[in-house]
């Protein structure tokens, strides 16, 4: 139909026992551009449909054998589902209040004409155009979404101006630091996506996941027989892959010499070679390389090229440890529980005050990678309602050094009052004041669990932590 775009001819399902009836209809509609089957029992139908997808089934209400009613259910099956007209030389009320109760898009009654049928059509069509656009949109955002960095710490608004600063020279050479799972892919995919480049592909590769042999293949491709147990076909690098777009080189401290040297020509001539060839291949892409290591320190000792090191040193972003940023763990961490929530399908509305006191006190040695994790499990095991403490994962609230240790000879007691009640509070009270009232330390002081202390400081009465001052 006119100015109707799908991938593909809408497709038509025609079920109905009368033949001039479905080959009429047929007709009609292939006249409109649409591709038409017809059905002349409702097993057929419901064969044709779980074979394959349609737009829109026309149901005959009065089938031999079978009401058209109590099948609609099977006919609206698929992703997405078919759009049901029923069409019925008995319209009732009753009838199209049911049909339209199931799922039914409308009730044409026979007699029909040209014009009724075609409204009909093209209202539908129309309809799931907009759906799929919606989809299309929906998919789009989330795609989006997921190349935006949450937090709103200055540690993480200087990545983002570093990211904005960046994005605006498309072909300049980027290398991403940081820590195992602080979000260096991230980083390197909001570059791709905020730059000129983002119409192109954005191809990510480990390079300490391959060997030197197989991961030279991948970046450059080879020509045919250009080793044993290469294709006969040759096969096209990532470099070439990634034309017009972004080649992201995760680990590249990871890369031996002899690679290094292959990667500092394409730097620099911006030109590569496939395994195997002698003609040289424009490399039309920006490259993002990342790393968890030291790669000066390793040019001093020679485990790094250094010349290589300058080219991919163009411009650095350093993405801090979450330790460094834990004043966007609570953001974060809604972010994921909104993001996990969905996709289980559960309703989970917060954290509690101490599930939340867990989260920002624990040193997360992951950095963001744990705690979406974290996050993932208390998802699994928090039935709906809010996460609390009992969900998450077993934290131990971090290593004890020296500076954890209290004063024994400080706890002074009373001459009135010598109980293990007055030693215990007072106890927990020094350690409290000891920690700055971090509940996880405290408590892996003292040897119980955080339900416990809590618990302590209510029969103690020992107040509530004291709230951060806020500098303006």
């Amino acid at each position: 139909m006119k100015n109707l775009s799908f991938p593909g001819l809408p497709r038509v399902l025609i079920v109905d026992d009368e033949d001039g009836m479905r080959e009429g209809l047929r007709a009609l509609l292939q006249k409109e551009g649409l591709h038409v089957e017809t059905a002349g029992t409702a097993e057929e139908g419901v064969r044709r449909v779980e074979a394959r997808l349609f737009d829109i089934v026309f149901l005959d209400l009065q089938l031999p054998g079978a009401d058209g009613l109590s099948m609609l259910a099977r006919f609206r099956r698929g992703t997405p589902p078919a759009d049901i007209l029923i069409l019925t030389g008995h319209g009732t009320v009753a009838n199209t209040v049911e049909a339209m109760r199931k799922g039914a898009a409308d009730v044409i009654e026979k007699p029909f004409s040209i014009d009724r049928i075609m409204a009909v059509v093209r209202r539908v069509l129309e309809t799931r155009q907009l759906k799929n656009e919606l989809t299309w949109l929906q998919d789009r955002v989330r795609e989006l979404t997921a190349t935006e960095l949450v937090g709103l710490s200055p540690a993480i608004r200087d990545v983002q101006t570093r990211i904005d600063q960046v994005a605006h020279a498309p072909d300049t050479t980027v290398l991403v630091t940081g820590q195992s799972g602080t979000g260096k892919e991230l980083v390197a995919r909001c570059i791709h996506e905020r730059s000129a480049r983002r119409h192109g592909p954005f191809v990510a590769i480990n390079c300490a996941a391959l060997t030197e042999a197989l991961l030279e293949a991948e970046l450059f491709g080879y020509e045919p027989g250009a080793f044993t147990g290469a294709s006969r076909e040759g096969k096209d690098g990532l470099f070439a892959v990634a034309a017009g777009g972004t080649l992201f080189l995760d680990e590249i401290g990871e890369m031996e010499p002899t690679l290094q040297a292959k990667l500092l020509r394409v730097l620099q001539e911006r030109t590569f070679r496939r395994v195997g060839g002698v003609q040289d291949v424009p490399a039309d892409v920006r490259i993002v390389a990342s790393t968890n290591r030291d790669l000066r320190a390793m040019v001093q000792t020679g485990g790094f090229r250094e010349d290589l090191f300058y080219r991919l040193n163009v411009m650095t972003v350093h993405v801090p440890p979450l330790r460094e940023r834990a004043a966007d763990i609570p953001l974060l961490s809604h972010f994921f529980l909104d993001q996990i929530g969905r996709q289980m399908g559960k309703a989970l509305s917060g954290f509690t005050e101490e599930s939340m006191e867990t989260l920002c006190e624990y040193t997360w040695p992951g950095n963001v990678r744990e705690l979406r994790n974290a996050i993932e499990h208390a998802c699994i095991v928090c039935p709906s309602g809010m996460i609390d403490e009992i969900h998450l994962p077993k934290f131990t609230g971090g290593a004890l050094d020296g500076s954890d240790e209290i004063d024994r000879t400080s706890l002074v007691l009373d001459g009135n009052d010598r109980s293990i009640r007055a030693l215990e509070s007072q106890l927990v009270a020094k350690v409290l004041d000891d920690t700055q009232w971090n509940i996880s330390r405290a408590a892996a002081i003292l040897g119980i669990n955080r339900t416990t202390l809590y618990n302590k400081i209510r029969l103690y009465e020992l107040g509530q932590r004291p709230r951060a001052k806020v500098v303006v």
